[in-house]
């Protein structure tokens, strides 16, 4: 009686067992399902089209009863113009679903949309600044230096036009971007200018264009930049810049908070006014987030490696980036900001022989604090303050700086 108990006995956990793990298997395909609808709304909401069609059925061919994926669908199809298609699935939809006359009379209200094709999106948003900065010039932090070694140095004090000046100023900025086609294609251009009140040698003027390409593969996320950019100093054309990057996004988990990217650029900077001073840069980064109901927490670390051209003082360095940000919504229309970031860079060689015998070795950290008011749904008030400290081993080239700044800023999307 005994073999008879264990044998029912071992039955009864082999078929608890075979029960779980049909159980697992259909969590796991469940969880699979709603990744892949996941994927197909983000592909959706980054104009990635032809993507979102392929993800939607796919899963549609998975679960065919899928109402969601079936409406996504359907309207998809509709706003790229294709109507025919659009009213198969709603036909569909209709005769295979058990609705209310009042879900039938929804179907037939979208049905009979003409599904003409959407005009490209156009995303533009504008911001106007005033505000105070204690050190326009970045002027030295110690004005008393000392050149040369061993018994060749000199006590020097530099000249007044190379200490901080502060002054006020406005700022005018300008985004815009524009759907280039159905599969992800944006192109992208800005343009910022900067007045002072009195130091108008400083005034800046900064221009930007370029393109991004996002797709996916296998789960993975994929968006590529390019972008062109120059800026002018005090009128005259002060710097340029080739700029191209490629980024990745791992699969996650439709539930978490987290989510993590990595991504590899090149930067490509020349200064048509100064010698010595053009370089190209690698940059390899990593990028966090974490997202709640009411905050938001962003963070990330890059490895740099800056080779000049020529014969630029100090030669070829290398650094690290880091910065952390989080946003804190405080009231239904009122969020908190808080920013830091540190730049770390290395010279390889002698800054100036004889003169400064020290490779250069920088540390500048940022600071920041706002705080936002959606005064409506298109429209932002901020009010900013912001801290730089750069900390050098050479003094003549440390300095500090102190900001603070209002911002109106509105946008049509």
């Amino acid at each position: 009686m005994s073999g008879v108990v264990k044998r029912t006995q071992k039955f009864v956990i082999f078929l608890l067992v075979c029960l779980m793990g049909s159980a697992v298997a259909r969590a796991d395909e469940n969880t699979d399902n709603e990744n892949l609808y996941i994927e197909a709304l983000k592909a959706i909401s980054e104009k990635r089209h032809d993507d979102a069609k392929v993800l939607l059925n796919k899963l549609i061919g998975k679960l065919p009863q899928h109402g969601g994926a079936l409406m996504d669908l359907a309207m998809l199809h509709c706003e790229l113009g294709n109507k025919v298609e659009a009213d198969r699935i709603f036909h569909d939809m209709k005769a295979s679903f058990q609705l209310s006359e009042d879900q039938v009379h929804e179907l037939d209200l979208l049905q009979s949309k003409k599904c003409l094709p959407r005009a490209p999106e156009t995303r533009i948003a504008i911001s106007f600044d005033v505000g105070y900065d204690t050190n326009v010039n970045q002027g030295a932090s110690n004005p008393d230096f000392i050149l040369g070694s061993g018994t060749e140095q000199l006590e020097l004090r530099l000249l007044p036009e190379y200490q901080p000046k502060a002054d006020r100023y406005a700022t005018l900025t300008a985004n815009g971007s524009r759907e280039l086609s159905n599969k992800g294609l944006v192109g992208f251009a800005q343009l910022r200018v900067r007045a002072y009140d009195t130091l108008t040698a400083f005034n800046t003027m900064a221009a930007a264009a370029g393109v991004e390409q996002a797709w996916n593969w296998r789960d993975y996320g994929f968006r590529s930049t390019g972008l062109l950019s120059a800026l002018t100093l005090g009128g005259q054309l002060y710097q340029k810049q080739e700029i191209v990057q490629l980024r990745l996004t791992p699969p996650a988990k439709a539930d978490s908070p987290w989510r993590f990217s990595t991504a590899a650029g090149f930067t490509n900077v020349q200064y048509p006014t100064l010698s010595n001073f053009d370089a190209h840069t690698w940059e390899l980064r990593g990028m966090l987030s974490y997202e709640a109901e009411k905050f938001l927490l962003q963070g990330s670390i890059a490895y740099l490696a800056d080779r000049a051209h020529s014969d630029r003082q100090g030669g070829h360095r290398q650094g690290y980036y880091a910065n952390l940000n989080l946003r804190r919504q405080l009231f239904q229309r009122h969020e908190l900001e808080l920013g830091w970031s540190q730049q770390l860079w290395q010279s390889a060689d002698i800054y100036s022989p004889t003169l400064i015998d020290v490779a250069r070795r920088q540390d500048t950290q940022m600071f920041k604090a706002a705080l936002n008011w959606a005064m409506t749904d298109k429209q932002t008030l901020q009010l900013e303050f912001r801290a730089t400290n750069n900390r050098e081993n050479i003094s003549i080239l440390q300095y500090n700086g102190k900001s603070l700044q209002l911002s109106w800023q509105w946008q049509n999307f």
